[in-house]
């Protein structure tokens, strides 16, 4: 018996392996970049390899020790730092940020290093404030103290502190701060000393400076008309980022999530552990992880996306599965193939549960509850929700093509291609639907959009002025269209959205207010989802 179950998990992990080799057969290059791929079940390594270049000047092949940026998954590893901090009795994630940072706003409510950990703390995300304000974040140099100065400005928050999940890279830049201000240490050499070093984690770092030469490192590369460019970036920003890791190293690090390594069992359970919202419900986002449901089975994942590179980690510790792909190529999508490997796996095991273990029991609803226009909050993003041939589906601005939905409980609803994709329209005074990406949530209002020919541009005209961007936007009027023009920004094109509104079609709302006799006196600009109504004032009322 034993015989034939092994050779029954060896045929089946066969059989796993050549439909994962099917599936990236299309990266196989000698001339391109690619990416490396590392998967685990039953806790074993099954399939480790690299597939394309990791330097077009040097035809380097890419290989599963190959380090490649992991982008956001970085977060983890600075929420593992906290967590050697808090078991040393150096910090509580019940502190005051204040108490480590006193440069730091006080705002009306207390802002504690949980909320930094799950994304709750309101804070603006620092990479759209650096847009909005005409910043070049890809060219210009910048690190922590320049995320600091710009968090410190901000007079307001995008919501009530521990109301929701609002991904904020800024969060984690300030826990970078806090960690390396207790400590004495950068946060690389903390991080190997407690937590990389440890687990044998050798090929894996925080970069914390420019210019040291790294072993074995991919090149970021981004696809143009005329071919590939390479990252130039020269920033030093990190904790929401800036870290290098081999898929061999990942590996590691997922048995470590899947509670392999004893040792570490309480670190796995710090990152999967959530908080509970002011709502009484509990947070998706834990410490550095989403955590969501795919085909009946809990999920520790999370994604990263860069100029010239994307990554996905996605584990099911009740299967001990491990999934990490790590791209050096900005157009190759990682989270899309991580799913594609976890199916091929969910297919060769012995089942495939129901959305919950029990058989759910929800009453069907009539798809016109659904339907309509919505807009992001904080955005221009547009979705509609519609029925076509007695199916409900879903198209937003910036897609293509329309995506089905199925309903697997009630208001619930997730794309029937892909499950990790998941609409929520549960009834709330904040929002009307969420729309989730492995957890990640979006958040949407419904809207009521006008006509563009029933716009007064010349109403809009005029110089505007933020304190907190230190910027001034100038929107004037070209063929009857309104144009914005700001710092190295020329000739932006906008487009009507809802009453006195305006998007540029890149997620950013321009609302503007008026004053007595119905005239123009301000503006509040919103970006991303990530950030509220930035207030600005039209140059004469300054």
């Amino acid at each position: 018996m034993i015989g034939v179950f092994v050779f029954l998990s060896s045929k089946a992990q066969t059989n796993a392996n050549l439909k994962i080799d099917e599936l990236l057969a299309t990266y196989v290059s000698n001339d391109t970049p690619g990416l490396s791929v590392k998967v685990i079940n039953q806790g074993q390594s099954i399939y480790s390899k690299g597939f394309g270049l990791s330097s077009l000047d040097y035809n380097i092949k890419n290989s599963d020790s190959t380090v490649f940026s992991l982008a956001s998954i970085a977060k983890q590893f600075t929420a593992s730092a906290i967590w050697a901090l808090a078991n040393d009795g150096e910090i509580s994630l019940e502190d005051d940020i204040r108490m480590y940072l006193p440069e730091f706003p006080e705002y009306e409510e207390t802002i504690r290093i949980k909320h930094l950990l799950n994304h709750t703390s309101g804070i603006r995300n620092y990479m759209t404030l650096m847009y909005l304000a005409g910043f070049d974040y890809d060219t210009h140099y910048y690190d922590n103290n320049t995320v600091l100065d710009l968090a410190i400005k901000q007079k307001n928050l995008n919501h009530l502190v521990g109301e929701k999940v609002s991904y904020s890279n800024t969060n984690y830049n300030l826990l970078a701060i806090i960690i390396e201000r207790i400590s004495g240490q950068n946060l690389n050499e903390y991080l190997k000393e407690k937590i990389l070093n440890p687990l044998k984690m050798n090929s894996t770092f925080v970069r914390v400076e420019y210019g040291k030469p790294i072993s074995n490192k991919a090149v970021g590369y981004q696809k143009h008309r005329d071919g590939y460019r390479f990252y130039t970036n020269d920033q030093l920003s990190y904790g929401a980022g800036s870290m290098g890791s081999s898929v061999n190293d990942m590996a590691i690090w997922m048995q470590m999530l899947n509670d392999q390594i004893l040792e570490f069992k309480s670190l796995a359970e710090f990152l999967k552990t959530t908080e509970t919202l002011i709502s009484g419900k509990n947070a998706k986002y834990a410490r550095g992880l989403m955590l969501d449901n795919y085909k009946g089975y809990e999920t520790v994942n999370h994604s990263g996306f860069g100029f010239g590179g994307r990554s996905q980690l996605i584990t099911v510790p009740e299967k001990q599965i491990g999934i990490i792909v790590l791209t050096n190529s900005q157009g190759i999508d990682a989270p899309r193939i991580a799913y594609q490997i976890l199916d091929i796996l969910m297919k060769n095991g012995e089942r495939i549960k129901n959305e919950k273990e029990e058989e759910m029991v929800f009453k069907a609803q009539n798809f016109k509850e659904f339907i309509g226009e919505y807009k992001e909050i904080n955005s221009d993003m547009t979705i509609k929700i519609f029925v076509e041939n007695d199916t409900l589906k879903s198209v937003g601005s910036m897609g293509r093509t329309a995506a089905a939905l199925v309903q697997y409980d009630e208001n619930k609803f997730h794309r029937t291609q892909s499950q990790n994709v998941k609409y929520d329209f549960t009834p709330s005074v904040s929002h009307d639907m969420i729309i989730s990406f492995g957890g990640t949530p979006f958040y949407f209002e419904q809207a009521n959009f006008i006509d563009a020919e029933s716009v007064e541009v010349s109403d809009f005209v005029g110089n505007f002025y933020s304190e907190e961007l230190d910027v001034v936007y100038r929107f004037f009027e070209e063929d009857a269209m309104l144009k914005l023009t700001y710092a190295e920004k020329e000739n932006v094109n906008l487009h009507p959205v809802q009453l006195n509104q305006f998007g540029n079609n890149d997620r950013t709302l321009y609302h503007f207010i008026k004053g007595k006799n119905d005239t123009i006196t301000g503006m509040l600009l919103s970006c991303d989802g990530t950030v509220k109504e930035i207030v600005f004032k039209k140059e004469k009322d300054r």
